[in-house]
């Protein structure tokens, strides 16, 4: 019987970010001659948005809220904080965000906060987005490594700062890679501790399976990288995590292992 679940292993993935999903506006430069470096490769196909900081001065929009208390804007991919809504052109009352509209940034939506101080009707709102980029026309990027490359006849300038929205494959971990991660950590904790504890719902032994099932993906995780060409990038790091979840799984198993030098209780076949 395994301590942990798949479900368990997943959302512990998530939360610390070992598995991560949606990465926003990653910074990266291109050189004249050099690629750049995402951080969580493999990147799941199609899935990036190549955009940059160009416009110095804000686009200008006057609409009224739908019924639906939302407006969309001309453009998506806004640059962070830089929505600012009032009650007409001439700024006469500068809303604030989050009390009284939120924003979507990637979608280019503007949402009126019903109790907030936004009557309904009509508002003028500035923003700035980004300049996006094509693929094929201003970069190429190998999706399995993450790396990107600028194309010289295209918009990207030599030395520009990119930032990078993309999905990791990575947080695509399947159900069969974490249950057979789970499998193997059941039979290591399994060996480990004495064999009265193995139906035992103590959560230190969820935790430390947990911590060994995670470990066995990072060592996966770690072996891509090194196969994949990012050993110096990111196979040691991944390496390390693995070591550091190891050695905490088996401090969490400490105390449910037999007396050294005693006969461990017997276990039915």
């Amino acid at each position: 019987m395994s301590f942990t679940t798949i479900d368990i292993v997943r959302m512990h993935l998530l939360e610390n970010h070992i598995a991560v999903s949606d990465i926003d506006s990653e910074p990266v430069k291109l050189a004249a001659d050099t690629s750049g470096q995402l951080r969580y490769p493999p990147v799941n196909k199609e899935s990036e948005t190549v955009k940059a900081k160009e416009q110095i001065k804000p686009d200008f929009y006057q609409a009224m809220f739908g019924t639906d208390d939302k407006i969309t804007l001309p453009k998506g991919d806004l640059i962070r904080d830089s929505v600012v809504v009032a009650s007409d052109s001439s700024l006469g009352q500068i809303y604030k965000e989050n009390i009284d509209y939120s924003a979507d940034y990637n979608a280019g939506v503007i949402t009126r906060i019903t109790d907030g101080a936004i009557p309904a009707g009509s508002v003028a709102i500035w923003y700035m987005p980004y300049r996006v980029y094509t693929r094929g026309a201003d970069y190429q990027i190998d999706y399995e490594t993450g790396r990107l490359t600028r194309i010289s006849s295209g918009e990207i300038e030599a030395g520009q700062w990119l930032y990078v929205d993309y999905i990791s494959e990575y947080a695509f971990v399947d159900d069969d890679t974490i249950k057979n991660a789970i499998s193997e950590a059941n039979e290591q904790v399994l060996n480990f501790i004495d064999s009265v504890y193995s139906s035992s719902t103590d959560k230190s032994l969820v935790i430390a399976e947990t911590y060994l099932a995670i470990a066995i993906i990072c060592r996966i995780k770690a072996l891509w990288s090194v196969s994949s060409g990012l050993k110096n990038q990111s196979g040691s790091s991944w390496s390390v995590l693995a070591d550091q979840y190891k050695k905490d799984g088996y401090i969490f198993l400490e105390k449910f292992i037999g007396s050294l030098g005693s006969f461990k209780s017997p276990r039915k076949a």
